[in-house]
C-alpha cells in the first residue's frame, strides 16, 4: 500500500500544484470549462485522464472539445486542435461566455489578490513605464466577468500572492470601482460568478463566503501553515487548514510519462 503514495521530495511543487489541481477539477466532471494555456492545460489533460473523462473543454482561440495528444505550447500551437468537435475563430471562442454556457474558467497569472483578483498585465506601479510588462489578458477579462466560477493556479510566493495586484485583469470578488477606487463586490457591478479557488504549490486556498477573503483550505503534504503564510504578502486565515490526501505514484507517472514526457512546461 505505501508503494501506492508518493512522499514529498519525489515530485517538485509545480508538479504538486497540477496534480492537486487536477483532482479538483473533479467537481466539473460533466461541465464545461475554458482553458487557458499553460499548466491549466496541463492540470486539465491530467484530470480527464483521470478524473472528469466527460468535462468539456473550450479554448479562447475557438477549439471545442479538443484532445491533443502533445502539449501545445500556446494557444496558437495547431496541436490544441487535435480532436476537436468543432473549429471556431478566435470571437467564437469566447461567445459562449457571455452565452453563460461555460460552468468554470481555469486561468494563471503573475499576481493574485486576497479577493481572487488576478493581474497577467504589468508589475510595476505605472501602466506606461511598468516594471515588468507580462503577456496581457487574451480571454482572461471574459472569464473572470462572464464564467460561473473561475479557478486560479499559481505558484505561491510572497510577490505573486499579494494584498491587492499591481493591475486587476480578472475581477475577484471584491474589485475597485473607477474612478474613485473604492473596493465594492463583484455583483454591485453587474457581474456574475466569482472566484472558487486558487491552487498554488503550497497549498488550495478558497474565499469566505461573508469577507469574501482568501483563506487556506488545504496544505499539500510536508508544508506547514509558517510556511504558506512566509510565501503569502498578506496575513492569510490558516485555522481552517486540514492536509489534503497524497500525492499518488500514478498521478506522477501520468504527469511525467502521458501528459508532458518532455517536460515543455519545465514542472520537474
Amino acid at each position: 500500500m505505501a508503494d501506492r503514495y508518493a512522499q514529498p521530495g519525489e515530485y517538485t511543487p509545480t508538479e504538486a500544484m497540477v496534480i492537486y489541481a487536477a483532482r479538483f477539477l473533479k467537481n466539473f466532471d460533466g461541465k464545461k470549462g475554458l482553458i487557458g494555456t499553460g499548466l491549466p492545460l496541463v492540470a486539465t489533460q491530467l484530470a480527464k485522464k483521470l478524473y472528469c473523462p466527460n468535462m468539456i473543454i473550450f479554448v479562447e482561440t475557438g477549439q471545442y472539445d479538443a484532445n491533443p495528444p502533445e502539449l501545445p505550447i500556446s494557444i496558437m500551437d495547431s496541436r490544441i486542435t487535435y480532436g476537436s468537435s468543432w473549429q471556431m475563430g478566435d470571437p467564437e471562442g469566447l461567445f459562449p461566455l457571455s452565452r453563460d454556457e461555460i460552468d468554470f474558467g481555469f486561468i494563471g497569472g503573475a499576481q493574485i489578490d486576497k479577493y481572487g483578483n488576478v493581474n497577467s498585465t504589468f508589475v510595476g506601479d505605472d501602466y506606461n513605464k511598468p516594471f515588468k510588462r507580462l503577456a496581457g489578458t487574451a480571454g482572461a477579462v471574459d472569464i473572470g466577468v462572464f464564467a460561473r466560477t473561475t479557478v486560479t493556479l499559481m505558484a505561491h510566493q510572497k510577490r505573486r500572492v499579494v494584498e491587492m495586484v499591481d493591475y486587476l485583469t480578472t475581477p475577484g470578488w471584491m474589485v475597485k470601482k473607477w474612478p474613485e477606487g473604492d473596493l465594492v463586490r463583484r455583483e454591485e457591478l453587474g457581474l456574475q460568478g466569482g472566484p472558487s479557488a486558487f491552487v498554488s504549490t503550497l497549498g488550495i486556498m478558497q474565499f469566505d463566503d461573508e469577507t469574501k477573503e482568501m483563506y487556506v483550505d488545504k496544505l499539500f503534504p510536508g508544508v506547514s501553515s509558517a510556511e504558506l503564510q512566509e510565501s503569502t504578502g498578506f496575513a492569510i486565515d490558516v485555522s481552517r487548514a486540514t492536509e489534503t490526501d497524497l500525492v499518488l505514484v500514478e498521478e506522477v507517472r501520468m504527469l511525467r510519462e502521458e501528459i508532458d514526457p518532455l517536460n515543455i512546461y519545465r514542472m520537474r
